[in-house]
């Protein structure tokens, strides 16, 4: 009996910590997506992404920043989007020398995905378009529009809605 309600208790634990991650959702938390591009900014002051030594390190330090600035009694990045912020990080060629960001698009849908590839010569042989920015949050822009990076090290200069 006792073991019964240990079980019980536990379970309802679980599903109450769950629900609270679940219900967390940046898209919610940050419509405009203001405080993460806020965020990105601040990372890339503090991570520079042309003098990162290799990427582990570089998204290490991202992360540090997204903790940092979602955390204390009054953060400014919501807890739900430090992900969105790592995720841009990590999906990046900051710390990988050589690479880009590689924009494909699907023959069937007319879809633009971002893929890293070690040089713009494996991005060409997959028929895709290198990209200017070493962020896939930021390399392929929607049909009509350029990158939202200023340059090619501008790795957090804006961040679609979609990414979230």
């Amino acid at each position: 009996m006792r073991r019964a309600l240990l079980t019980s208790a536990l379970t309802v634990s679980l599903l109450l910590t769950a629900t609270g991650l679940a219900s967390a959702n940046c898209a919610k938390d940050d419509p405009t997506g203001s405080k993460v591009l806020a965020a990105r900014q601040t990372a890339n002051s503090t991570c520079n992404c042309a003098t990162a030594t290799n990427h582990g390190a570089y998204v290490k330090c991202v992360a540090g920043v997204a903790k940092m600035l979602s955390s204390g009694t009054s953060p400014s990045l919501p807890t739900s989007c430090k992900g969105a912020v790592k995720k841009c990080a990590a999906h990046s060629t900051c710390g990988k020398p050589g690479f880009v960001t590689c924009c494909l698009t699907n023959a069937t849908t007319g879809a633009t995905s971002c893929k890293i590839k070690s040089s713009a010569m494996k991005c060409t042989d997959k028929q895709g378009t290198p990209g200017t920015c070493s962020s896939c949050c930021d390399a392929c822009p929607p049909p009509g529009s350029g990158p939202s990076c200023a340059s090619p090290s501008g790795a957090f200069l804006d961040i679609p809605a979609a990414a979230f």
